[in-house]
């Protein structure tokens, strides 16, 4: 047999909708003839009432039905209405269901005891029951908005996930290998998601790196990420130089983006002969580790913000680099890293690493350099995404 849920007609539409759950309070009060009394009272006004008659036995049955709401008499033997409100907003189950105490009239005290053991409101015992019945009704109406935002929370949770997940697919691997150049790469977002991106890819017989950091977090700065990815991957072409492209991909996400946003960023292009052409979007200086000559340079580009302003110009600039060499580029959270004493994470510690490596493999400079990083104390007051490329010619 089917069954069919009880349906009330609107009187707005004349549309069925399911009726309404009654929803359920918890009564509890050592005097059985205030029990009686308090609970025809609202069962009458279409409320589900479960009594009890000690404390004891109240949180049992809490526990059992979850209800949602629990009336409860400060004085009772033994467990009295301070301790079971106490119980219930500690625990797990219970901590968010409204308490409402019944309190003496001349006893104000009691009033700030109960408020203080964890109640959401009381009514002194005797007064006229519409006075429990509207407090009663404001918890339920306040409990009922809570739920939903908590619904809501977990939902854009689930959702902030997910956005997780698709963001994290768009990072290429941490191990890159290609001909004559190793990659080894750190992504380390702060919160769910991150304004850091970088991405590495051949082309036409060229390596591309781009490192970029789209202002502010989460959701409206992902999508940036996934667009900036996007057009990397379908506009970038041998016969273009990084100048234009720049303007390019700046104006491209002076469209796109909110008018808060803009991102900095640095494109490399490597090519098999050793030649190394950069063009900078107002992104921190890189480093490129010369083996032969035994030091790091660090190398800083004037440049624009990308998205902030249209019709922005851009410069390339070329280097040559050798077998052995390796290249550091990162993010700004790096450098934002900072101890509670006030001293910021230099980058000039990746530039000693870098020297001081010998010929260890990229893989065991990577590693010292990450510990390095994470070894450095910081204060959550400024903690930011990081992302940061090691790239090992040969």
């Amino acid at each position: 047999m089917t069954v069919v849920p009880m349906m009330r007609v609107t009187p707005e539409t004349g549309s069925r909708a399911p009726a309404r759950r009654e929803r359920r309070i918890v009564l509890i009060d050592d005097n059985a003839n205030d029990v009686a009394v308090t609970r025809r009272f609202l069962e009458r006004r279409g409320y589900d009432v479960v009594p009890a008659t000690s404390g004891e036995e109240g949180l049992r049955l809490a526990i059992q039905v979850i209800p949602d709401a629990i009336v409860v008499d400060y004085r009772m033997p033994v467990m009295d209405g301070f301790e079971v409100t106490r119980r219930v907003k500690a625990h797990a189950q219970l901590h968010t269901i409204p308490v409402l105490m019944l309190t003496g009239a001349d006893t104000p005290q009691h009033v700030v005891d109960g408020l203080g053991a964890g109640a959401d409101d009381f009514v002194t015992k005797g007064s006229d029951a519409e006075v429990l019945f509207a407090r009663l009704g404001a918890l339920l109406r306040v409990k009922e908005y809570q739920d939903e935002l908590r619904r809501v929370n977990q939902q854009m949770s689930r959702d902030l996930q997910i956005a997780r997940r698709v963001q994290e697919a768009l990072v290429p691997p941490a191990t890159f290998t290609a001909p004559r150049i190793e990659v080894r790469s750190a992504y380390i977002p702060s919160e769910t998601l991150s304004g850091d991106f970088y991405d590495y890819f051949v082309q036409d017989d060229l390596m591309y790196l781009f490192v970029a950091d789209v202002s502010g977090h989460g959701l409206p700065a992902a999508i940036l990420v996934s667009l900036l990815k996007s057009y990397l991957h379908t506009e970038a072409s041998a016969h273009e130089s990084l100048a234009t492209f720049m303007a390019r991909l700046n104006d491209f996400l002076f469209t796109v983006s909110l008018p808060a946003q803009y991102a900095t960023a640095q494109l490399l292009r490597i090519d098999s002969e050793g030649s190394l052409v950069y063009a900078n979007a107002a992104h921190p200086p890189f480093l490129l580790h010369r083996r032969e000559e035994g030091r790091t340079d660090v190398i800083e580009q004037p440049g624009h913000l990308l998205g902030a302003m249209p019709k922005m110009e851009y410069e390339e600039c070329r280097t040559t680099i050798s077998s052995g060499d390796t290249l550091f580029v990162y993010t700004d959270g790096l450098t934002d890293r900072r101890t509670a004493a006030g001293e910021f994470y230099s980058i000039d510690r990746v530039a000693r690493l870098l020297e001081n490596a010998g010929e260890i493999e990229v893989g065991e400079l990577y590693d010292r350099i990450y510990a390095d990083i994470c070894s450095f104390a910081t204060t959550e007051e400024f903690k930011d995404d990081i992302a940061f490329v090691v790239t090992r010619f040969h």
